[in-house]
């Protein structure tokens, strides 16, 4: 076999070698980027061997610069995984974004904060479903790592404590580090505008939003910044100082040593060069866009200016003219309100400026380093959109203290206890608290989903569902409230969602397994405890659920066609009557505390709102109308409130509504 056939074969394993397909997959975990790569590679080598041998020199070298970047990618990211420095966001078009399901943990000298996204790359809790998204929203808040708020827990941000003032709406936080108003521009042109939010709050902060805004165009630098953890740590001390590396130790935008870098980047500073005019222009152009954009969407824009600490705290203002040898003759501390808020005026958008609302809190509102807000920043910020915003408020009032799916509210037989099931250790477990929720006790610890909880006669016990609710595998179980003492009512059947009467009596469905292995329908069952006499009110021909009690009356729901609809059975004349002929979704029913009503939930509008049906007239009032889903309503024992359970895109607990005594 002669030299010139050998020759190719060696080359050919050199390339091999050098882009190693198992090195690449270890890398990338994406086998099509593999697959293509090693492709390419093979092409290209066919084509110089055969084709083109004078670039054989230079296809070479290239192969040879590749392969050793590629083996020094895997020893980085393998062998020094310590060193890594983790991107969370990823490159878009125009913009970048939070990559899905992070779970990262930010350490500072001023504050420790889990940073978590779902699967779409919004921010939520360290105990949230990263699963849970969002399609729709009332209030989208664009802004920069001051919306983003990574110095502060999820539940500390302006934006969540926001939602406890308006719990009825949507609010979604797109915040990201060091997006201008061109970011926020393209990304509601791409992603917020298909979320239809009503309103659009624009936060701008003097820091550095009116300096260098231009459009963002992502080179091949981003790009490998973004997946190169070999690259991000040769180039993330040359593009991002450190903080300690600074002049003055902290980040002082848009303060600058020197004149004409005051002149060009300086809000503050009167003088303005070509530069500082053109970022003017440049941002009332992008803001005209954003504008009409919203409008377009059908929403409205708000904007919302932050100050910087100079504005607010001498000291700090004091500490940049004194190193960087300011005139401050030269400065106007109110220039870029004063700018901003004509800007808006002119073109008809609202404006918050928020420096009266930090003036008045009596500690600082920012971290004394960093130059982000502190938690008493973010909770003055939340105080100050909500008095703007107060024309939109809701009665309604969110009571949970976690955002971690409580639902089934159910009261004690005084008035005073409610139990309720709640997500904790990834699965459902049964509280007991106060009515206002400002308490509560957490009654079972295992990995067995409890779920539906009720309070028994004399409030000693709880009767509940126990199993799996995908498989159709529950039983009903009883619970002593001080812990210890667990049974299983009817043992030989499968049972869920029960519900006590007055005279210690349950409701429930039941159903069992058929010869061929599958679930029965589940049908309605009446059971005295106390005599242990049980009846079967429907038959499994159908799907029944959700019973519940007021003195001879039953009242579920039923599945005798296309959806589910309201049924009532008199146990005294065992005689059965339709009360509704929906052609939506009903679900949930419970009776008022006099037995004259019915509270149920209802699937209108492609979500479950709430309403009440009057027996004697059978006329049915709507008592929400909201874009999130309200289900498992209950009326409190004085008949004044409907608690219920809610989920508001990724916010979800139990909330009460006061309603009309007439």
């Amino acid at each position: 076999m002669s030299r010139d056939y050998f020759r190719p074969i060696a080359l050919l394993m050199f390339c091999l070698l050098l882009i190693n397909p198992v090195l690449l997959f270890l890398i990338s975990k994406n086998l099509f980027f593999v697959l293509l790569s090693e492709a390419v590679m093979l092409l290209t080598f066919a084509f110089v061997i055969y084709k083109a041998p004078r670039l054989q020199v230079y296809y070479f070298n290239f192969v040879f610069l590749i392969g050793i970047f590629i083996q020094a990618e895997a020893v980085f990211s393998f062998v020094f995984a310590d060193y890594n420095i983790r991107d969370i966001y990823s490159v878009e078009r125009h913009y970048y974004f939070n990559k899905p399901l992070l779970r990262e943990r930010f350490v500072d000298k001023e504050f420790i904060v889990d940073y978590v996204t779902n699967a779409q790359g919004y921010r939520i809790g360290s105990e949230d479903d990263p699963e849970t998204t969002v399609e729709k929203v009332d209030w989208l808040f664009l802004g920069d790592s001051y919306t983003q708020g990574a110095q502060v827990s999820n539940e500390q941000l302006y934006t969540s404590l926001l939602y406890r003032d308006f719990p009825n709406k949507i609010i979604l936080n797109a915040g990201i580090s060091g997006f201008g108003i061109a970011d926020e521009y393209h990304f509601f042109k791409q992603k917020g505008s298909k979320l239809k939010p009503k309103k659009v709050f624009l936060q701008i902060c003097n820091f550095n939003d009116f300096m260098k805004v231009e459009e963002r165009t992502s080179n091949l630098t981003d790009y490998f910044m973004n997946y190169s953890n070999f690259y991000r740590y040769l180039v993330y001390p040359i593009k991002f100082a450190n903080p300690a590396q600074l002049p003055l130790g902290r980040w002082t935008e848009p303060f600058y040593p020197g004149q004409q870098a005051n002149a060009d980047y300086n809000i503050f500073y009167k003088q303005q060069s070509k530069q500082k005019k053109q970022d003017l222009k440049n941002f009332e152009e992008f803001l005209d866009m954003l504008s009409n954009d919203v409008i377009e969407a059908g929403g409205e824009l708000i904007v919302l200016q932050i100050p910087t600490k100079e504005q607010l705290y001498y000291h700090y203002l004091e500490e940049v003219v004194s190193n960087f040898k300011l005139d401050i003759s030269q400065l106007d501390m109110h220039l870029p309100n004063k700018f901003l808020n004509n800007l808006c005026s002119s073109k008809k958008i609202k404006y918050l400026d928020l420096f009266e609302a930090f003036s008045s809190v009596e500690s600082e509102v920012f971290y004394q380093y960093d130059e982000h807000l502190n938690a008493s920043g973010h909770m003055a910020m939340s105080s100050a959109i909500g008095e703007f915003m107060k024309s939109d408020g809701s009665s309604i009032q969110y009571l949970s203290k976690h955002n971690a799916g409580d639902r089934y509210p159910s009261f004690s037989s005084d008035g005073q206890s409610m139990c309720f099931q709640s997500v904790r250790d990834q699965n459902m477990e049964l509280f007991i608290s106060d009515v206002d929720m400002t308490n509560e006790f957490r009654l079972t610890f295992n990995q067995i989903d409890e779920l539906h909880p009720s309070f028994l006669e004399g409030n000693s016990k709880i009767v509940f569902t126990e199993g799996n609710q995908d498989s159709g595998d529950t039983k009903l179980t009883t619970l002593d409230v001080g812990g210890g003492t667990r049974a299983y009512l009817d043992k030989d059947y499968y049972g869920a969602i029960p519900s006590i009467g007055k005279q210690n009596t349950l409701a429930f469905a039941r159903w069992n397994k058929a010869s061929d292995g599958r679930m029965t329908n589940p049908a309605i069952v009446f059971s005295d405890l106390s005599s242990g006499k049980t009846r079967t009110i429907t038959n499994n021909e159908y799907e029944s659920w959700r019973p519940v009690q007021f003195g001879d009356s039953l009242a579920y729901i039923s599945k005798r066609g296309g959806n589910f609809n309201l049924y009532m059975y008199s146990l005294k004349t065992q005689k059965e009557s339709q009360l509704t002929n929906s052609i939506y979704e009903i679900w949930d029913p419970n009776f008022s505390p006099h037995g004259e009503k019915l509270v149920f939930s209802m699937k209108v509008d492609d979500n479950w709102d709430l309403f009440i049906l009057d027996l004697r007239t059978r006329k049915s009032t709507r008592l929400t109308k909201t874009p999130g889903d309200e289900w498992d309503p209950v009326f409190s024992p004085d008949g004044c409130y409907i608690y219920f359970a809610g989920v508001f895109g990724l916010r979800n607990g139990i909330y009460r509504l006061p309603i009309s005594q007439k």
